[in-house]
């Protein structure tokens, strides 16, 4: 009887370690990211987090998605523009607890050729991000393509397989 109550109370917090994991991977049932191509240059970049992730880390994981596109294309730099967020809160089933679960639209552009344009840090562009939603404002920023994979998977310890993870 101890040892069902033990493997129990094991499976009870796997299950709830499992559910609650900021991660950074394609859309499934714990939300994640997706792509649609607009043209041969751009791309629709969605996220959408689950209750664990901050809007600030939703925002930081469609950039690094937006990084690993641009990357596959072989640009050193891409822009970014028509930025969307949208927080929703879901009841979480006890009274007065509710789940924010954001979700982040980014359009980008992967250049032919390199931009000698200035380039905006990806660590201060959920910042601007933030705060052109909130002023309902659109602006596009060139970001380096390289940088900005290096820093939000420091920032998060995401491996090399969860950042390059195939579909």
């Amino acid at each position: 009887m101890k040892q069902l109550r033990n493997l129990s109370l094991a499976c009870i917090t796997l299950a709830a370690v499992g559910c609650s994991a900021v991660s950074y991977q394609s859309m499934g049932i714990r939300g994640g990211y997706s792509e649609k191509k607009l043209n041969d240059n751009s791309y629709r970049v969605h996220y959408s987090g689950n209750g664990s992730v901050s809007l600030e880390q939703a925002i930081d994981f469609a950039l690094l998605r937006s990084a690993v596109i641009a990357q596959q294309h072989g640009a050193d730099t891409f822009t970014s523009s028509n930025h969307a967020a949208n927080v929703s809160r879901s009841y979480a089933g006890t009274p007065g607890v509710y789940v924010s679960k954001p979700s982040v639209y980014l359009d980008i552009a992967v250049p032919a050729a390199q931009s000698d344009t200035k380039i905006l840090a990806c660590g201060q562009f959920s910042g601007l991000f933030t705060l052109m939603t909130l002023q309902n404002e659109v602006r596009a920023f060139n970001h380096n393509t390289q940088a900005c994979i290096d820093e939000i998977q420091a920032k998060y310890q995401l491996s090399e397989q969860q950042v390059f993870e195939n579909k």
